[in-house]
């Protein structure tokens, strides 16, 4: 009741500061800010990858970041696994599915089933499978392995389950993703190893506690990945495989370097201001 409460309550203020254009300034306001931190040092190089993030479908800036590191790397079989997309219309993946990418979506909540269902059928019937129900540790290899085979080599895997992406990405073992995308905890900085506890039916209350620290992350792949970006709102880091890391991608792949502030207040920078509708 309290969280039907309270989603009533946003959507409520949501619609009193369109109405009174509110949302529009707040808009314009992230955008400024958004164009200032660009001009810090760090972002002067034109290797920084944060610099040529957008927005199609993701939440932020995440589909010009994976655009951009694909250019760099390239393709080889333009499949896609991402957990945890919700409705699927804001999600690493669908600006993809409009590029003639197949893959799989794994979604736990079970009501957001239907609409994905209707929106994304005709997807669903050629190059999207999809899959409702909770990954863990214990069945994400099996999930998998019903569409990908045993050691298939897959362009991205994205993973945004809150409290337990860590501890399902560790266990993962079935496949060779040449770009693997994470939601990480900024709140614990660039250094700080934190990884929030394992419980299988855990999940995300809203709060700060959830996933794990950058550095956290960065400890279970770097034998086989380098951290190449996070985004500019501090909510995704983006890891290559060490194969496919070139001359084209700052020579620095450290935590300490790549990481960023949360600023999810710039997500309202990435906002489109027309309800997304996807066919």
């Amino acid at each position: 009741m309290r969280k039907k409460f309270k989603e009533i309550v946003r959507k409520l203020l949501y619609i009193f500061s369109k109405y009174f254009g509110l949302i529009k300034i707040q808009v314009m306001l992230s955008k400024i800010i958004l164009q200032e931190l660009y001009k810090n040092k760090k972002f002067s190089d034109k290797k920084n990858i944060v610099l040529y993030g957008f927005k199609v479908f993701s939440q932020q800036d995440e589909d010009g970041i994976i655009e951009e590191i694909f250019k760099r790397i390239g393709t080889q079989t333009k499949n896609f696994i991402e957990i945890g997309v919700e409705t699927g219309i804001e999600c690493n993946t669908t600006y993809l599915l409009l590029q003639n990418w197949k893959g799989l979506w794994i979604e736990g909540n079970k009501d957001y089933k239907n609409k994905i269902l209707s929106t994304f059928e005709s997807f669903l019937e050629k190059n999207l499978n999809l899959e409702i129900q909770n990954v863990n540790p214990k069945n994400v290899n099996q999930l998998i392995k019903k569409y990908f085979l045993d050691g298939d080599e897959i362009d991205l895997l994205s993973i945004d389950i809150g409290t337990n992406t860590y501890h399902t990405l560790k266990e993962i073992n079935c496949i060779r993703p040449r770009l693997i995308v994470l939601e990480y905890n900024a709140k614990y900085g660039p250094s700080i190893e934190w990884v929030a506890e394992y419980k299988e039916e855990l999940s995300w209350d809203g709060s700060d506690y959830y996933g794990a620290s950058l550095k956290s992350f960065n400890k279970i792949l770097e034998n086989n990945y380098k951290l190449v970006c996070c985004n500019i709102t501090g909510a995704n880091a983006f890891f290559v495989r060490n194969d496919l890391v070139n001359d084209k991608f700052i020579n620095d792949f450290s935590t300490e370097y790549h990481f960023n502030e949360e600023n999810f207040e710039l997500r309202l920078a990435f906002k489109k201001m027309h309800k997304i509708r996807i066919n």
